[in-house]
């Protein structure tokens, strides 16, 4: 259905305080996520607030307090959701819809907050540690990185961004079981430890919803193999985790050698933390290299560009001169090509060493591809033998193409955020391109079992294994695992039961049955309650007929703050209120593609900065599509159109920033046409309306 389709400067934001509560049994994390909505404008709105949960998050249950009542969501079919929360919209009502907009993304859209009330929302999820060489890594994304390249979101789902936007979090953190005790590493500011019993606590007061929280465990040996029978109806679903024993490498010379390329994304996106990171992950990875081995770094944007001419011998030489160009890694090559650079890391690697498992791309990229795009690499990837690890950093990366890049090619895909070290993970990926894969078998000890796939793992990654069982009864299973460079398998006896009622555990173990299926996909998003591309969370108050709002609400999509350790400029402050129109896209494939901004470009790129008229800085492309605005306006008589006017005429990929830079500019006209000409940019007119520009220009901009 349609609505008043208007968003907002950063004057107001209904997104009032987040807090967080968060508990750690073992290896499983529950979360309980608290939204604070208020409406202080004079009409109704409707909040749509965008947000990262972890990868494997399993949704848990919505519950909202709105008018004064509180009210539990329903999971619904996707298109069943969708009708119930706009026909309570329709009649007045207040209504909440919580839907995936990508994978590791979720939307939550409060409609009909009136003027004055305020309004929570309380989410639920759960999911699993990351674990690898004994460290297990919590990892809590809290804002979704700014992307330039392309986006598949409707425009009104896609997170935006303001430097001004300020959103407190209060956060805590409850650890119990078995990590209670482990030392623990933190990259979250601020954060206090304690302990309650048995329990170690930490607490956050007075943050802000501008970076992820990190927390990294040391395990030692002591996750030698767990395991749980988890009640489902009148079955059971069986787990087991355990920890592959790290195999050691041969020392040089003997080390087989590999062949390295190492892509690194330098589009605009990874300003800040990120590429700092990468510069890290760029000298451990020359550091550990040995002189067998054949390296090559490529940088990639729109283009990738090759550190060397080709894959060479890590000798002394060679790596002193990767050290020394570490420094042209820079966030400075525009959009991400992501299909483009990994074709060129395979054709560099090609024909070097045709021993199967020798050459690996190691890819660190936070850059959104469609899936589609990536088919025929991946192909061609495993038709030569070529392992593409990836690091996916921060949640803009788009991991529904890069998890099968890697898994298809018998590597894996660690995501990571830019608030903890990337050169750590790269370095992990490292060690698994020193190795090959190991063959895993689990007897579950019952023949009437359906198990899981279990996924690509190395010698000291953990593996959680997942079987559904007819029936409750306990079972002894048993794993027989050879490792690469070993002669002899070792197994693991492990008992599995008894049976209890775990209904985080049923929920989060629901969703990787759910990934697997080929078939019934809603039916089983519906019986285990979760969020998924088939099914969303709807619930509905209904208002008394005096309290029902008389209009459709205003469209108020919640800014991101600026991630904590960049330097974006993404939109400009304004002196009062404004409400900005902005067109709504229909489909959900819909490409917008937006420029890297001139001002995180080197001088010399190829933007232009227009420095004398605004801070914010377009790209060419940008430059020539307002100018072609402003003279089909004023070719038209508009001598000085209004922002919407102009941007009325914008292609609208370019929309977002144009909006920002002619709205710092405030003197929008003939004057900002010229200085537009006089940057370079070329129309294309013919003679006649050339020579009645000239002249429209003559008349009315003022001499320098």
């Amino acid at each position: 259905m349609n609505r008043r389709e208007h968003f907002h400067s950063t004057a107001f934001s209904p997104l009032a305080s987040s807090s967080l509560k968060v508990v750690i049994t073992d290896l499983l994390a529950e979360y309980e996520l608290r939204h604070t909505f208020q409406n202080n404008q004079s009409s109704n709105i409707e909040a749509v607030y965008s947000f990262p949960i972890p990868l494997d998050a399993a949704f848990g249950g919505m519950r909202a307090r709105l008018a004064g009542e509180t009210l539990v969501a329903q999971i619904r079919p996707a298109r069943k959701a969708d009708r119930d929360y706009d026909s309570a919209i329709a009649n007045g009502n207040s209504a909440v819809l919580l839907e995936e907009i990508q994978p590791g993304m979720l939307c939550v859209t409060l409609g009909n907050l009136r003027p004055g009330e305020d309004g929570e929302i309380v989410l639920r999820f759960y999911s699993t540690l990351a674990t690898a060489d004994y460290i297990a890594r919590f990892s809590l994304p809290l804002l979704h990185r700014p992307r330039y390249g392309r986006s598949y979101l409707n425009e009104e789902l896609q997170p935006v961004h303001h430097f001004a936007v300020k959103h407190p979090l209060e956060a805590e953190i409850r650890i119990r079981g078995l990590l209670a005790d482990c030392p623990v590493q933190s990259a979250i500011p601020g954060a206090r430890f304690s302990k309650d019993q048995n329990d170690t606590v930490l607490q956050l007061d007075r943050a802000m919803l501008d970076r992820d929280l990190v927390l990294s465990f040391e395990l030692g040996n002591t996750l030698s193999g767990q395991a749980h029978l988890v009640e489902d109806g009148p079955d059971s679903i069986g787990i087991i985790s355990f920890t592959l024993p790290m195999v050691e490498l041969p020392s040089e010379p003997e080390a087989p050698p590999r062949n390295i390329c190492l892509l690194l994304d330098c589009s605009g996106s990874m300003q800040g933390d990120a590429i700092a990171q990468s510069r890290k992950a760029l000298l451990a990875v020359v550091d550990a290299l040995q002189e067998q081995d054949y390296i090559q770094v490529l940088r990639f944007g729109g283009a990738p560009q090759a550190l060397l001419r080709k894959p060479l011998p890590a000798t002394p030489l060679i790596k002193r001169s990767l050290q020394e160009l570490v420094s042209t890694v820079d966030a400075n090559l525009g959009g991400t090509e992501m299909a483009l650079a990994v074709r060129q890391g395979l054709d560099a690697l090609s024909g070097i060493n045709d021993r199967p498992g020798s050459s690996a791309i190691i890819l660190v990229t936070d850059g959104a591809v469609n899936p589609q795009d990536l088919l025929e690499v991946t192909a061609q990837a495993k038709q030569r033998n070529i392992r593409v690890f990836v690091v996916a950093v921060g949640s803009s990366a788009g991991v529904d193409a890069l998890a099968p890049l890697a898994s298809n090619t018998d590597a894996v895909m660690e995501r990571t955020v830019p608030t903890e070290p990337i050169d750590t993970c790269v370095m992990r990926q490292f060690r698994r391109v020193r190795n090959m894969p190991a063959n895993i078998h689990i007897d579950w000890g019952d023949h009437n079992v359906r198990p899981l796939p279990i996924g690509i793992s190395y010698p000291g990654d953990t593996v959680t294994a997942i079987a559904q069982y007819l029936g409750q009864n306990s079972r002894l299973a048993k794993v027989t695992t050879q490792l690469p460079g070993s002669d002899l398998p070792l197994t693991l006896q492990i008992h599995i039961g008894p049976i209890k009622a775990f209904p985080a555990m049923r929920t989060w173990t629901g969703q990787q049955i759910y990934l697997h299926a080929q078939k019934d996909r809603e039916q089983l998003a519906l019986d285990y309650g979760l969020i998924t591309p088939h099914t969303k969370a709807v619930l509905t108050k209904t208002r008394p007929a005096d309290s029902k709002a008389d209009s459709l609400p205003v469209l108020v999509p919640i800014e991101h703050m600026a991630p904590a350790g960049t330097l974006f400029d993404y939109d400009l402050p304004n002196s009062g209120p404004v409400i900005r129109h902005r067109a709504i896209s229909t489909t959900r494939n819909d490409t917008y593609d937006y420029d890297t901004p001139a001002f995180l470009r080197k001088a010399g790129s190829g933007a232009c900065s227009m420095d004398k008229l605004s801070s914010v800085r377009l790209t060419a492309h940008q430059m020539t599509a307002l100018a072609k605005a402003l003279a089909e306006l004023l070719l038209a008589g508009v001598v000085y159109p209004s922002v919407d006017e102009v941007v009325a005429r914008i292609d609208p990929i370019y929309r977002r920033f144009i909006r920002s830079y002619i709205i710092s500019v405030r003197n929008i006209g003939p004057d900002l046409l010229q200085e537009l000409l006089d940057e370079g940019v070329e129309l294309r007119l013919d003679k006649k309306h050339k020579a009645r520009l000239a002249d429209l220009l003559a008349a009315y901009t003022v001499p320098n």
